[in-house]
């Protein structure tokens, strides 16, 4: 037979479950949306409530919990204990909440998310945000030169100064346009395979899976705060398909091994 010790536990834990998989849902779908939950944070905060919310508040009851007690004293330690977990749980949602995906900035020839944190250090106004809101998180791209050589120039003369991911004042909303464009910059995916042959397996998986060919799509890194992986997007559409755990170090090794061939042809050449 359960003991009333025991009891009160299992109920304080269930209560407990149910409120946690309706954050869970919010966190994984609202706060941190696929690929972000994986690469920015979300496992981390998910860490974070489940030691508030399932571990501080039932390990608590289990402690105080005696049928002996003076009924006025049980009510009292319970609703303590009920009072240490809410305020837990509010301190533990808003750092979750504000350290969420709240933007993404395709800048030059990569992806970088931003909390909240970054956005007001970049001094990235809401009125920003709310025009890139068409897509969830905000998505937008900072629009650059489109000749090559002032494009260039333009780049090596902000990198002294203001990271250009951080200039408000040149973001853009990230339609599929513009995603067409950011592809040209990408990592062609065989290449890249080539490059590490241990990744042939994953990206031979990723677009049998995706009914994709490697000149198809472009890879593009994202820089997130737990991992970068590639972004693949539809060269000729310009959709996001998703996202391959390859990252930039692996996905320049393509340029190095490219640079080789061209050295070694043009040696050959001569």
């Amino acid at each position: 037979m359960i003991s009333p010790r025991i009891k009160a536990f299992l109920i304080h834990l269930g209560i407990s479950l149910v409120l946690f998989l309706a954050l869970l849902y919010v966190i994984v779908y609202i706060w941190y949306p696929p690929p972000f939950f994986k690469y920015d944070g979300g496992w981390q905060g998910i860490q974070l409530i489940i030691g508030v919310d399932l571990v501080l508040g039932p390990m608590l009851t289990l402690a105080v919990f005696n049928i002996k007690k003076a009924r006025h004293l049980l009510k009292r330690d319970l609703t303590i204990i009920g009072i240490i977990q809410i305020g837990a749980l509010i301190a533990g949602c808003w750092i979750v909440a504000d350290q969420r995906t709240r933007l993404v900035i395709f800048s030059n020839d990569h992806f970088v998310s931003m909390t909240k944190t970054l956005m007001d250090e970049s001094n990235i106004s809401d009125t920003t945000l709310e025009s890139l809101k068409s897509r969830h998180p905000a998505m937008g791209y900072v629009e650059l030169p489109k000749n090559p050589e002032e494009r260039k120039k333009f780049v090596q003369e902000n990198s002294r100064k203001t990271p250009i991911f951080k200039r408000g004042d040149l973001y853009r909303p990230l339609t599929n346009e513009a995603l067409i464009d950011a592809a040209q910059y990408g990592f062609d995916l065989d290449e890249t395979g080539d490059a590490v042959p241990d990744l042939k397996p994953k990206i031979a998986a990723f677009l049998t899976k995706h009914g994709k060919t490697s000149k198809e799509v472009s890879a593009l890194p994202v820089y997130c705060r737990y991992g970068n992986p590639a972004m693949i997007i539809d060269r000729e559409t310009g959709e996001m398909i998703d996202t391959i755990d390859i990252n930039h170090d692996q996905l320049l090794s393509t340029v190095i091994v490219r640079n080789r061939e061209l050295r070694e042809a043009q040696q050959k050449s001569q």
